[in-house]
């Protein structure tokens, strides 16, 4: 398969999914959004294939959204939004099991896709921020609830409500890795051993099980989440959003106005 923003590696049950922007630290573009979609529909159609390694090249697994995409209507924002979802629900429901290799950056939506990964495995290269509140956004693409059960409401309140940066030592005392290794070049061992483990395994158990604790944990999940995409594409118009993405790097008082 042959895609402009991810690769697939590998042969046999386990495969890489590989996010492969390293210039920008794979910012998500809109074609990545549509790689990645073609991508997991891709390995799902196989039922060969058991584990699913999702991981960045270069220095980053994400760095969130890239700033050079030109700005787009309200209607356009919304669609955008759309289409991230749906690519977020195929990567959280594929039959394989998945594995989120964490390091670099890991911004916004960089942040939240590990959360969609059945596992996660951090190095102390990482440095997550879910900075969509401070940049006048909530957070979209159906991720909310994944992020909820992953470190707890209280934990997802103070991530996004307070733009905070977490490092690995942070993010494992929440519980939100499996494991955690010693420098970046042992993402890949650790990920593959995992991988090993679970293929080891019977596969429709496996999957089974994958799917009922999926739906136990998030049986209201969509229900909450049909004003994702109408609340981006206000937000993209908003005049405080637009004082909150300018002022993000300033160090002065911010000004807030009516919307």
């Amino acid at each position: 398969m042959e895609l402009e923003s991810v690769r697939i590696d590998g042969e046999g049950p386990i495969r890489h999914l590989v996010l492969n922007r390293p210039e920008v630290h794979n910012a998500v573009n809109a074609q990545l959004v549509r790689d990645l979609h073609e991508a997991v529909r891709w390995l799902d159609a196989d039922a060969s294939i058991r584990v699913v390694i999702v991981r960045g090249e270069g220095k980053s697994l994400c760095s969130g959204a890239d700033l050079k995409q030109e700005r787009t209507s309200p209607q356009d924002t919304m669609l955008g939004s759309k289409h991230g979802a749906t690519m977020y629900d195929a990567l959280m429901h594929m039959n394989p099991i998945t594995i989120a290799l964490c390091h670099g950056y890991m911004i916004g939506g960089g942040a939240v896709l590990p959360a969609a990964c059945d596992f996660r495995i951090g190095s102390p290269t990482l440095k997550l921020t879910l900075n969509e509140v401070s940049i006048g956004f909530n957070l979209t693409w159906h991720s909310l609830p994944a992020l909820v059960n992953l470190v707890g409401a209280q934990r997802a309140k103070e991530m996004l409500i307070l733009g905070r940066t977490y490092n690995m030592t942070d993010l494992n005392e929440m519980g939100y890795f499996t494991d955690v290794v010693a420098d970046d070049d042992a993402l890949i061992p650790a990920g593959e051993g995992l991988a090993a483990e679970v293929v080891k395994q019977p596969p429709v158990p496996v999957t089974v099980t994958k799917a009922s604790i999926n739906a136990q944990a998030m049986p209201l999940g969509r229900a909450i989440q049909h004003m994702d995409h109408l609340a981006v594409g206000y937000m993209g118009k908003s005049d405080n959003s637009r004082v909150a993405r300018n002022t993000y790097f300033d160090d002065k008082p911010r000004e807030w106005g009516d919307d």
